[in-house]
């Protein structure tokens, strides 16, 4: 009999067993390689090959820009990518934030119920009083009632107060959740293919929910002129997938097409009478991978801190991205740029001078970014560098210089006319510039005097004082001007300008 008994349950077991595993469970992808740009990314998945694949992809990704790259081993009979319709999916980095802010729901109803029937309860408590009450009775009952509802009002203030509070969290957790979540989190991408042969199918897509910039954070040494650089890269994915590992980094987005560029004639020819409205396209970066290779990604070498190729800067770091907009920093690389450092016054700017660093020979490539500038470990301030190639130079302002000023004081201006009979004006300006550091400083200061447009206009220098150290052909001056402590030097400029006695001269 226990045998019998023993045998039955053995059956149930294995039913229940063979119930709870799906006939075909959808195979598991993961992340092979992870390219980023300013405005997208790329993302190559790795599946299992079998002769039947069926996954899902995350509705962010965009399903016309989804295709196979085929793999030694695996060969592609048939592959589809649509878009489907879905329940709301959460994906596993918002799974506490979601949680939370359900039971903050579930709070809140509870509150709610609570403080409906308490007004429920004070409105029987405020119906006629009971006709068999008689005498004392009726006393004694008012006074019962008023203990009871004196109870159940503060019971409702502070459920209402606990209230408010829940709804002011909930808000703050739907804002979050709603910032963090994927777009078309009720979409997905799914893929289907019919395979033969064994062993990893790779899928690329596109997402445009993803971004990146580089900065840096730079250092300068006054004393010896080096300049310590740290690269980062901040990167963001709103797709819901983590992803984890080795990220590359490009600075250019790869077209939709490329086409020899062709220069056509320029053809003069009449307007039409009515107006013709036109529209001039030029080939667009939209946010497509790169055209589909034959072979997988060969596995790289470990590559220089920016690869540098005919059309594009790229480099690669270790690190997460948690699929939720959450911002990370990568760590790329440090290295030491070489400089000459001067105090540069432009009076006409500023009244304060510029502590400026020169670095020539770039040894490595400049991506275009923000930079947090510090002198000696302070703070000075932020830029914004261009691009620049190895071997060029770059000039960086690494802030003010406050107790190294120049102030400019214009010069009575002289009216006349000549014989003529064209106008003339005499005009200038004085410099005072002032050193109140404790230890000399040669100052670089620069400022300029007109230069004419016009045949009819001239330009006369009657007087610089001293001489400019460099005088360009736009008249733009330079002082190399050595100053000890505490020291002032004076500039002085005159010009001259004659122009048509009947017209008016403005400078700009």
């Amino acid at each position: 009999m226990k045998t019998g008994v023993f045998n039955v349950s053995l059956v149930l077991f294995l039913l229940v067993c063979l119930l709870s595993v799906p006939s075909e469970a959808a195979p598991m992808y993961s992340i092979l390689r992870t390219d980023m740009y300013p405005a997208g990314a790329r993302c190559i998945f790795s599946i299992p090959a079998s002769e039947k694949v069926h996954f899902q992809l995350p509705g962010a990704f965009d399903s016309a820009t989804v295709r196979p790259i085929p793999s030694e081993g695996v060969d592609v009979l048939s592959f589809e990518a649509v878009d489907v319709s879905r329940s709301e999916w959460i994906p596993p980095v918002l799974e506490k934030l979601f949680a939370a802010m359900r039971e903050k729901e579930r709070l809140q109803s509870v509150h709610q119920a609570k403080i409906s029937a308490i007004e429920n309860s004070l409105a029987l408590l405020s119906g006629p009083l009971p006709k068999e009450l008689k005498g004392a009775d009726v006393a004694e009952y008012i006074e019962s009632v008023r203990a009871v509802r004196e109870k159940m009002e503060m019971e409702r203030a502070s459920l209402s107060d606990s209230l408010d509070e829940l709804q002011k969290e909930l808000a703050v957790l739907q804002a979050e959740f709603k910032e963090k979540m994927p777009p078309d989190s009720q979409k997905a991408v799914e893929i289907s293919a019919v395979l033969s042969g064994s062993g990893d199918f790779l899928v690329e897509a596109f997402t445009r929910y993803a971004e990146w910039a580089p900065f840096y954070r730079m250092n300068l040494s006054a004393s010896s002129g080096d300049i310590a650089v740290a690269l980062f890269a901040r990167a963001r994915q709103r797709t819901g997938l983590l992803i984890e590992g080795t990220v590359h980094f490009h600075t250019s987005m790869p077209s939709v097409s490329v086409s020899p560029p062709e220069l056509r004639p320029l053809v003069a020819d009449l307007a039409p009478k009515q107006k013709d409205a036109r529209r001039f396209t030029m080939d667009d970066a939209l946010p497509m991978m790169a055209p589909m290779v034959q072979s997988p990604p060969p596995a790289e070498p470990a590559p220089r801190p920016i690869i540098q190729t005919l059309t594009d800067l790229s480099t690669q770091a270790e690190g997460m991205l948690t699929g939720d907009n959450t911002p990370a920093d990568f760590n790329l690389g440090a290295f030491t740029l070489k400089s000459e450092t001067s105090i540069v016054s432009v009076p006409s700017l500023s009244e304060q001078a510029w502590l400026v660093a020169e670095s020539k020979a770039l040894p490595f490539p400049i991506l275009p970014g923000m930079a947090e500038l510090s002198v000696d470990g302070r703070s000075s301030g932020k830029t914004a560098l261009a691009e620049h190639g190895s071997g060029s130079d770059i000039l960086i302002a690494f802030g003010r210089t406050p107790r190294v000023k120049a102030s400019k004081e214009k010069l009575v201006s002289k009216e006349g006319s000549t014989w003529t009979g064209r106008g003339r004006i005499e005009d200038g300006y004085m410099i005072e510039v002032t050193n109140a550091m404790p230890h000399p400083v040669t100052v670089t200061l620069k400022d300029r005097i007109p230069i004419s447009s016009r045949e009819n206009i001239s330009v006369e220098i009657l007087r610089i004082e001293p001489r400019p150290d460099d005088h360009s052909e736009q008249n733009l001056l330079t002082w190399k001007l050595p100053l000890a402590p505490g020291e002032k030097r004076t500039i002085n400029a005159v010009f001259r300008l004659s122009y048509p006695s009947d017209e008016t001269v403005i400078l700009r």
